[in-house]
């Protein structure tokens, strides 16, 4: 990355291994929304020339004298290499909630450069984060462990039980993995919105399995439409899964007394104040709570369910790029025409 919307494609140096680090030879790497919000926006932690992508599997190519792998992790293993980096000492990390590191960094930024490339550096903090991949996972569809398991980590906290009707603001790939994880939580209802009807069709091609009903938000954001299908009472559990204000408000409006709403998609750093009716929350007795990143079991429990739910989840993958196309992998997420987008070097 160059500048704001500004992408090259040069011959570099192959990475120096860190002593205590490895190469990865890239076999794919996915584009995460958090890199696609940089690349329109920018980022003072991608300063460019910057190279991203931090939703990496590949091959363990070269070992650092003094690396050490995980157990059951080899050089010449293909494994997934988890992006939020973690000292692995603070209270939260020692509790089990790494992605609430008191001094987190993320892979593919500043000061660790990211994977879209041949080769990717792994950094010695990120040596705990490999994970050895089932051999009969596509390296493509292994991409999606990352945001996949950040995804279950906005379901657990949004804790659904059997019964509930569960409502899911954006259908992109978040939304889509959710809807998934909701039903097989035991889930009644599971429904499906977005702003863009293009979007909302392609989710439903992948996912519409597991939703009961799906509908393209109109001038309220789609309070209306919900309220109609839960006799006005509202659903339970909410997920919004979209980087919106007029979501984070909507979902409000539509909650069930006492039902619990995940925040999960952040703001633009640079405009992330949202206008909330807070006499919603206090009159219906919300559960308003955020949910970000994953944490090592989170991982771990993803590659079961990957393995798990191959056929469906693969789906959610809709473009693969090779590397010299990478402008267009970024243009086919700004227009909203795909899901998940991978990059294969």
């Amino acid at each position: 990355m160059t500048g704001v919307n500004l992408v090259e494609i040069r011959k570099t140096p192959e990475p120096d291994v860190d002593p205590q680090g490895a190469i990865l030879r890239v076999e794919a790497c996915g584009i995460c929304g958090t890199d696609a919000r940089t690349f329109f926006n920018g980022d003072p932690k991608a300063p460019a020339p910057w190279i991203l992508g931090h939703e990496p599997v590949g091959v363990i190519e070269e070992l650092g004298p003094g690396a050490h792998l995980p157990p059951g992790v080899k050089k010449g293993d293909r494994v997934f290499l988890g992006s939020i980096l973690t000292c692995g000492q603070c209270r939260w990390c020692t509790e089990g909630f790494q992605n609430l590191c008191d001094q987190h960094l993320l892979y593919g930024y500043d000061p660790y450069p990211g994977a879209y490339a041949d080769y990717a550096p792994v950094p010695a903090i990120a040596m705990k984060n490999v994970i050895a991949l089932p051999p009969d996972l596509p390296s493509d569809l292994a991409t999606v462990a990352d945001p996949f398991a950040c995804a279950l980590n906005g379901v657990e906290v949004l804790d659904i039980r059997l019964g509930d009707t569960v409502v899911i603001l954006g259908a992109g790939p978040i939304g889509c993995w959710q809807a998934i994880m909701a039903r097989d939580r035991g889930a009644s209802k599971v429904y499906l919105s977005d702003v863009n009807r293009q979007r909302l069709d392609i989710a439903l091609r992948a996912v519409g399995a597991f939703v009961d009903d799906a509908w393209v938000a109109g001038d309220d954001n789609g309070v209306a439409e919900v309220l109609d299908r839960t006799e006005g009472k509202g659903p339970e559990r909410i997920s919004v899964a979209a980087p919106s204000k007029a979501a984070q408000q909507a979902a409000l409006l539509m909650a069930a007394k006492r039902a619990r709403v995940v925040y999960f998609a952040g703001l633009p750093k640079h405009d992330p104040i949202s206008p909330l009716d807070i006499n919603q929350l206090h009159y219906k007795e919300l559960s308003v709570l955020g949910a970000y990143g994953a944490t090592h079991r989170q991982y771990r429990i993803t590659m079961d369910y990957l393995r798990r739910r191959r056929d469906q989840l693969a789906a959610v993958v809709t473009h693969r790029f090779p590397l010299d196309r990478i402008g267009d992998a970024f243009e086919t997420i700004r227009s909203g025409t795909g899901l998940k987008v991978v990059m294969l070097p």
